[in-house]
């Protein structure tokens, strides 16, 4: 889809060419915190492979002082001449002669900036104990920035050695992805140069430099590799969680993929300014500082969990990425969607405390589903043109689709055999490049199947199916009729008829909590017999919530399953499937919204979580809804969720009970958080009642509840409570409690104050760059809210490109979806298409990178205002059945 109908030719992208490829370099760096900028001197081996008289390879905003290069006899030619596509970021060096295949050497002396864009080597700014700004310099280079740092082949089949030295001054820490073998001062007395040792092949955006005022903690593996947590002055101490973990997952990550790590050291680095989560470098892996950084009694469970999955998700790259990587960006799932699988298997090995494949489903199977359900979705394997612009491609299809077929395919083949298939690729492809089809061989191989009939439907198709089941009985035997097709929230046809071979598993009644029945579903319709399910017994599909597909039961089906829903006889995963079904059912107009309030309202024994998130997430959709009516079917709606949820709020209180798990603190504050934002006086008192001691006596807030009641004191705690959460965050020195301040002040409903907001955020840069997409994230709460981030959005466009480095920043992006994906109406996602296609500030190459995000967000707006128009009259029928 083409979002603004240009009918101006996509920009021709090139890759380099084939004939000389990079083996070694020799990089040296002298970072300057005065001026912002780094001398850099690079030998590059090269290997020319054909006759050539030019050479062509990356470079990006580099003042190349010399070119220079030594053939294999000797000779050596300096000044040469060069040319430069900016556009391609193409540097063409004219060699003065025609010269024969040889091996030869390029040496480069340039001057590159210390920019502060999060990406290349980069500028990260931080206060000390006194209040002084500092600085540090770290490094982003993926997809396509380690160029902005060094001249190189900058695609990630060209992999090489490296030789690092990085000139600083006295006082700082030097780090680099390997461990330093020596340090000297420099001839003029100024400098240490830090030189580290020869790394291994690589491809070019795994290089990572970090230098600074830094302190560090350490550990080793029982492999003997040496663990370094490293951070700013005064927070080592809360890298301990992450050391520890990070001890386990190497020495655990070893025995599970049957290859040692083979590095002698990786250093865990904390980044006060990063663009991304973290970095998997090898060696040298950097995080956010929230992404590392816990304090026992500040950090919630929640994001203690995910420090876990992230940890554990950047170690497992050092295997599929580093040690085995992709050979061109369409791939790029080999990476990430085994990291994040990964990391599940890890921690859920290792942290059982977590419960974290309960989250799963929610944060990745139900996320994934919820891209990829648009129609301006993509496949797993996403055709990359121009990989400048991959940043849109970090999203939930890469990650948590990817993450959940991965375990689809480990639960359909079983763990032993996908591990033997894994390990099988990684010794096959180690130090080298793979594609998609080399993992099916390895798995075909492991199994005995043939895994890619089974899965490229599943990698190469946009969108997955829902399946659409009826039963009848047949004496003992329970005969399925199975109907599959694409699933799209717009509720609309699958213009690309799609097919894929679906997984299917059966559990019933009976023995809830086993697969009954497995079979693979491969055509649009079949039937299947279930043998011995006596009549009247409910029986489910997707058992465990394990497939990467919707089901859609008849209303018999539907029916006999609420009694086990209620008594939660039905596991957990099975009643969270269900609900998440009907939710995003609810969407594309297949069930009504009164259909799926019963079903919530039947959950009123409900004590999980992840169930009560599911519910919640559907009575959401249920709320902005009737919003959008008006404000007295608003009042009205808010009212019947407060009956839904009142009884749950009782039961739970608002403080941690003795002998409680890790669950039960963050349901509490998951439906005390809904009563609130339904106006329930009585929460809304506590929660204020909670926030004011805490403020004035000092009262400890229990970190998972604390959201929930800055939420309450932003909303209705008007002047006086945006005040004191401005002051909280003002004098926080943890991530956490930052980033929930600004999420709460966001949900203020005094435009007045949100637009201080934004002018203390945006504008007086108080809030830094990689955390300001926070400053939308609460304000589609309310009309207001949506309407303002909007107008601030279209207000402020240039300096929102200038700030994150273009249209192509993931955070940019990220602003863009967040300012409108929350409208209803058709009128306003014509607005916003409009706004994008006639923009002055864009060029058509920047419309061209946005194209997908454009989509995505159009396709919500429409989503909204259809799920809006289709239960106009469910919604009013329902609330007078419950007497509202």
């Amino acid at each position: 889809m083409t979002t603004c109908g240009s009918n101006k030719a996509a920009v021709k992208f090139e890759r380099l060419p084939t004939f000389a490829e990079p083996t070694h370099y020799n990089i040296k760096l002298v970072p300057n915190f005065e001026q912002f900028t780094f001398d850099g001197n690079v030998d590059i081996n090269v290997t020319i492979k054909e006759a050539t008289d030019i050479l062509k390879l990356h470079s990006q905003s580099l003042n190349i002082r010399n070119v220079a290069i030594t053939l294999a006899d000797g000779t050596k030619s300096a000044n040469l001449g060069t040319s430069y596509d900016d556009k391609l970021n193409i540097l063409t060096i004219n060699l003065p002669s025609k010269i024969a295949p040889q091996n030869a050497v390029l040496n480069f002396e340039y001057v590159g900036e210390l920019n502060d864009k999060m990406r290349g080597f980069y500028r990260s700014s931080y206060k000390d104990a006194s209040g002084t700004e500092k600085f540090l310099a770290s490094t982003q280079f993926e997809s396509t920035y380690a160029r902005l740092a060094f001249p190189c082949w900058d695609e990630p089949i060209y992999k090489a050695t490296f030789d690092v030295v990085l000139e600083v001054a006295p006082g700082l820490t030097a780090l680099s992805n390997m461990n330093a073998v020596s340090t000297t001062t420099t001839s003029d007395g100024k400098r240490q140069a830090v030189k580290f040792a020869t790394s291994p092949k690589m491809s070019s955006y795994l290089v990572a430099f970090a230098v600074g005022e830094l302190e560090y903690i350490s550990a080793q593996t029982k492999s003997g590799v040496e663990m370094r947590v490293y951070t700013v002055p005064g927070k080592k101490e809360q890298g301990r969680f992450s050391l520890d973990l990070s001890v386990k997952a190497i020495d655990w990550y070893n025995e599970w993929f049957d290859i040692p790590y083979p590095l002698p050291k990786c250093d865990l680095i904390a980044i006060p300014d990063f663009s991304m989560g973290a970095m998997e470098n090898w060696g040298l892996v950097t995080y956010r500082e929230i992404a590392l950084l816990v304090d026992p009694g500040v950090t919630s469970t929640r994001q203690k969990s995910r420090v876990a999955l992230v940890v554990a998700h950047e170690l497992a790259h050092l295997w599929f990425g580093n040690l085995v990587t992709m050979k061109w960006w369409t791939d790029l799932w080999l990476k990430e969607g085994f990291a994040s699988f990964m990391e599940y298997m890890f921690v859920g090995a290792n942290c059982p405390e977590f419960k974290i494949w309960l989250h799963f489903v929610n944060d990745e199977l139900a996320s994934g589903m919820s891209l990829d359900a648009l129609r301006n979705s993509h496949p797993i394997e996403v055709e990359i043109d121009n990989p400048n612009e991959l940043d849109e491609i970090y999203d939930s299809i890469t990650y948590a689709k990817s993450n959940s077929v991965n375990r689809m395919l480990c639960y359909y083949l079983s763990e032993p055999v996908f591990q033997k298939g894994l390990r099988l690729y990684l010794k096959k492809f180690q130090y080298s490049n793979a594609v998609t089809q080399d993992l099916w061989t390895a798995l075909s191989e492991a199994s005995g199947q043939n895994v890619n009939d089974l899965m490229s439907g599943w990698t190469q198709q946009m969108g997955f199916p829902v399946v659409k089941v009826s039963q009848k009985q047949d004496g003992n035997n329970r005969v399925l009729k199975l109907e599959q097709r694409r699933f799209i929230s717009d509720g609309g046809e699958d213009n690309a008829n799609s097919l894929w071979q679906v997984p299917i598993t059966v559990s019933v009644g009976s023995n809830p909590n086993d697969v009954k029945a497995r079979f693979v579903l491969k055509q649009k319709s079949q039937e299947f017999v279930v043998e011995n399910v006596a009549p009247g017994e409910w029986l489910k599909l997707n058992a465990g919530t394990t497939g990467f597909y919707r089901v859609e039961y008849s209303e018999e089906m539907l029916k006999d399953m609420l009694p086990a829903i209620a008594s939660r006889q039905m596991p957990v995963l099975d009643r969270f499937g269900l609900i998440n079904d009907l939710s995003a059912l609810l969407n594309s107009g297949r069930v009504n919204i009164d259909q799926f309030v019963n079903v919530a309202a039947s959950s009123v024994f409900e004590d999980e979580y992840v169930v009560w998130g599911a519910i919640d997430e559907g009575l959401a959709k249920f709320l902005s809804s009737s919003r959008h009516i008006s404000a007295e079917t608003s009042e009205r709606a808010k009212k019947l969720v407060v009956k839904l949820f009142e009884k749950a709020g009782n039961e739970l209180g608002f403080v941690e009970q003795t002998g409680e798990d890790s669950q039960k603190m963050m349901l509490r504050s998951l439906v005390q958080s809904r009563l609130a934002r339904a106006g329930h006086q009585p929460t809304i008192d506590t929660f204020l009642k909670m926030f004011n001691d805490h403020v004035e006596k000092g009262t400890v807030l229990h970190p998972d509840i604390r959201l929930a009641v800055f939420g309450a004191a932003a909303r209705y705690g008007g002047k006086d409570g945006y005040d004191k959460l401005l002051k909280i965050r003002e004098t926080t020195s943890f991530g956490e409690v930052d980033r929930q301040c600004i999420v709460a002040m966001s949900q203020t409903p005094d435009e007045t104050l949100l637009a201080q907001l934004f002018d203390y955020g945006f504008g007086q840069n108080k809030v830094r760059a990689q955390d300001q997409l926070y400053l939308f994230l609460g304000t589609g709460s309310t009309q207001m809210g949506v309407d303002y981030s909007w107008k601030y959005f279209k207000g402020n466009i240039k300096s929102f490109l200038d700030k994150y480095g273009g249209a192509n920043s993931s955070l940019f992006q990220r602003c863009l979806k967040f300012a409108g994906e929350n409208f209803a109406t058709e009128a306003k996602a014509v607005e916003f298409q409009d706004y994008f296609c006639s923009c002055p500030q864009l060029t058509d190459v920047d419309r061209q990178t946005l194209n997908r995000p454009i989509g995505q967000t159009v396709e919500s707006i429409r989503l909204n205002a259809r799920l809006l128009e289709s239960n106009r009259a469910a919604i009013e029928k329902l609330l007078q059945q419950h007497n509202l």
